[in-house]
């Protein structure tokens, strides 16, 4: 089961020959489109390929000599995979491997393709960085810290693969150091705090203070005076433009000929003309003037880690039906150590953070339990299952000041099936469904109560693949029973969130908000 530390200050792929890296120096999918029409074979030739690609290649494809034409459409970002299926594309060849996990309807043979970038800032901001450590983990704790003057620069993460992985290499600095809870809180710290540049226009830092998220490419054109490149020195963030034949292109004779022929013309001199690294990731002659990339590079970022960043984006991207349960027992009147908040209040301001960052067409349904507390029902309903807009963001805040502690057991098996009974039965399709519990104790003094055995085999009789619901229980504190707890909780791929600070349960919320706590 993962593990979370507080944060400190607040499948195999198969590449296309080409590399570029990511160095610290808006809307949707850009697409254009070319014409195209029914692909008859020319004698002696190789049939059309339709191909879609990011902006950023489609240059590279004009300038190859093939067998056969290429009907080439631009699509970036979020957006270029469903434009490939529109299309019946034999070649999705987008700017970075991450766009992998949202593939929609098109079906895929084989998988990606590689690039890489650096940062840039003045002299003095850079000098601040080297002397946090120098790498992305540095440049996380420097942007998030309070009363910070660090800002970042970057592309939409949303339109381009150098957007998405800027801002994911931020998130994944802190991922990898202090787990997905911390990250989720990294980036929505951090978002606010970063100018979002045109895809045109290089992310070069302007003022003081700000760090610019810059490919290796838009750097070879720029002007640095007065600014310092710095190499990350703890990972390499790299950009893999991805090679992705249709499943329908790679078994068809003619097509998958014309498809290996392309890709023999792409390799070598069209992609280093292009300013673009070999597989070997070895630079290109004329990056003398730039620091050398040594460090490993992030693996590629996985769907999950996709969703932090572009959920931390766009709002409407948080649109999901929430359901929270909370533990009212006593113990709840306990301070949070280290601090003088007691422990509900600390859970009052962590689901006023979460109402906040949902958009208003989301739903939020707020409970409390204990034992016994409605009838024979061990939770009380503080708000039902409703949107946020209009009044829904009054009535939340009201039943969030309800949240009070009582002298009452904890029921919390009995609890847990109840709420992942009820977002089932409110489940919309098409809108992620989450069930979460916070508790800091154990199943106690409720009779009757279910056994883990039960609450596992209720769960299991319970799951519906057809109306699927993220359950994940939150505990603080010292919690005997987690381990137990998680293995009740497998039959519908339950999570159980261990946390012991102040810090990770806020951060635990705002995970929630950027796409659920399962990792």
């Amino acid at each position: 089961m993962p593990q979370h530390r507080a944060r400190k200050t607040y499948s195999r792929w198969r590449w296309l020959p080409a590399v570029a890296a990511l160095v610290l120096v808006g809307a949707f999918a850009v697409v254009l489109t070319t014409a195209y029409a029914p692909r008859p074979p020319v004698d002696g030739a190789c049939p059309a390929l339709r191909i879609v690609t990011a902006e950023s290649f489609a240059p590279i494809l004009r300038t190859v000599a093939t067998c056969g034409p290429l009907e080439i459409t631009v699509a970036d970002g979020r957006g270029a995979a469903a434009r490939a299926a529109a299309v019946d594309a034999d070649l999705w060849l987008p700017d970075d491997a991450a766009w992998r996990g949202a593939p929609g309807r098109l079906a895929l043979a084989e998988a990606p393709a590689a690039d890489a970038g650096a940062v840039v800032a003045d002299n003095a901001t850079a000098a601040q960085v080297k002397r946090a450590g120098g790498g992305w983990g540095a440049l996380a704790e420097l942007v998030t810290a309070p009363g910070s003057r660090v800002r970042l620069v970057a592309h939409d993460p949303g339109g381009s693969g150098d957007g998405l992985l800027g801002l994911g290499a931020v998130g994944e600095a802190v991922w990898l150091a202090d787990g997905m809870d911390a990250s989720a809180d990294a980036l929505a710290v951090a978002f606010p705090r970063t100018r979002i540049v045109a895809a045109d226009t290089p992310a070069l830092p302007e003022r003081p203070g700000e760090v610019g998220l810059v490919t290796e490419r838009e750097l070879r054109g720029a002007t640095t005076t007065g600014r310092t490149v710095i190499a990350p020195a703890d990972h390499t963030a790299q950009l893999r433009y991805s090679w992705f034949p249709s499943a329908a292109a790679a078994v068809d004779p003619e097509r998958a000929r014309a498809l290996a022929g392309l890709r023999g013309a792409l390799v070598g001199r069209p992609l280093t003309a292009a300013g673009l690294r070999g597989p070997d990731g070895r630079p290109l002659p004329s990056d003398d003037d730039l620091p050398p990339l040594t460090a490993a590079p992030f693996d590629v970022l996985g769907p999950h880690h996709v969703d932090h960043v572009l959920a931390t984006a766009y709002a409407q991207d948080r649109r999901a039906d929430v359901l929270v349960a909370v533990d009212v027992s006593g113990s709840m009147r306990a301070l949070v150590p280290a601090t003088t908040e007691p422990r509900i209040a600390l859970v009052r301001r962590s689901v006023t953070a979460l109402a906040g960052l949902l958009p208003d067409d989301a739903r939020l349904s707020l409970w409390a339990f204990g034992t016994h507390l409605d009838g024979d029902r061990d939770y009380r309903v503080l708000r039902p299952d409703g949107d946020l807009e209009g009044d829904g963001r009054r009535s939340v805040e009201g039943a969030i000041d309800t949240l009070t502690p009582t002298d009452t057991g904890t029921g919390l098996h009995d609890t847990v099936l109840a709420a992942y009974r009820s977002a089932q039965a409110a489940y919309r399709e098409g809108t992620p469904s989450h069930a979460v519990v916070f508790t800091d104790g154990r199943n106690e003094a409720d009779n009757p109560t279910l056994s883990l055995d039960q609450l596992r085999d209720e769960l299991k009789a319970a799951a519906d693949p057809r109306r699927p619901v993220n359950l994940a229980v939150i505990t603080f504190g010292a919690e005997p029973d987690a381990e137990a707890l998680q293995k009740a909780l497998e039959p519908v791929q339950g999570y159980v969130d261990r946390l012991t600070t102040a810090d990770e349960v806020g951060a635990a919320f705002i995970h929630l908000a950027a796409g659920g706590l399962h990792g």
